[in-house]
């Protein structure tokens, strides 16, 4: 199992928790955390690789980019080249850092990812859907098949599509324009439980998507997961 997390600096403190029940339920062979510096403040385990990005952002995202002022920043927009940043891995599961791992991740990273871009939970906002698909999918959780994207050079036409178009939800409404519904594969709702895409007994992630405040809100639902390794 091969993890990624991201995160501008004020999100650094953030990803600490977030890898901390990662570990305690899951053995990755290798954690990375794409960051926007050369170093991270915090100390962290051997098994965690840190990269920074901002060159590359830099690189495929310039100031005229449609999205480059979003609120999301471009640590969401380099999604779209992680075929690139992880040249030498198959597959890689993306958390996000307001996430907190609750059960072992194997059952999801053996998802049969053949022929198919990404997997992810379909995520449902009201009337929002903009592609006009069955489903809309939150990639705050997921697994990635870059072999298969490498293999369809996803790249060119993602990003060509990132910096001309203002989007939304920037990437996420990128992999599903393109991605959906053929080369996405649909995970159970236990692996990104969350406002946005339902509720289970028993969560394998829990994600606070939709909180702004989730780091210190008291009164957020099941607030109790991240108070544990906070």
């Amino acid at each position: 199992m091969i993890v990624v997390y991201s995160g501008t600096r004020n999100l650094y403190k953030c990803m600490l928790p977030a890898i901390k029940s990662l570990l305690e339920h899951n053995t990755p062979k290798k954690i990375y955390i794409l960051i926007e510096d050369d170093s991270f403040p915090y100390e962290l385990p051997d098994i965690v690789q840190t990269i920074n990005v901002a060159p590359l952002a830099e690189k495929y995202f310039p100031s005229t980019s449609a999205n480059i002022k979003s609120q999301f920043t471009y640590m969401a927009m380099i999604r779209i080249c992680y075929p690139e940043i992880f040249a030498n891995e198959d597959k890689i599961l993306q958390l996000d850092v307001d996430t907190i791992v609750c059960d072992d991740l194997t059952p999801l990273w053996d998802i049969d990812l053949t022929g198919k871009w990404f997997a992810a939970c379909p995520e449902y906002m009201g009337n929002y859907n903009p592609f006009q698909n069955e489903r809309y999918y939150n990639i705050g959780v997921c697994l990635f098949n870059l072999a298969q994207m490498r293999k369809d050079n996803t790249l060119p036409y993602m990003l060509r599509m990132l910096n001309k178009v203002k989007m939304h939800c920037v990437e996420q409404d990128v992999f599903n324009f393109f991605g959906v519904p053929e080369y996405v594969k649909e995970i159970p709702v236990r692996y990104n439980e969350s406002f946005c895409c339902g509720y289970t007994e028993h969560p394998a992630i829990v994600h606070y998507a939709g909180f702004p405040n989730w780091w210190d809100n008291p009164l957020m639902y099941r607030h109790w997961y991240l108070d544990r390794y906070r």
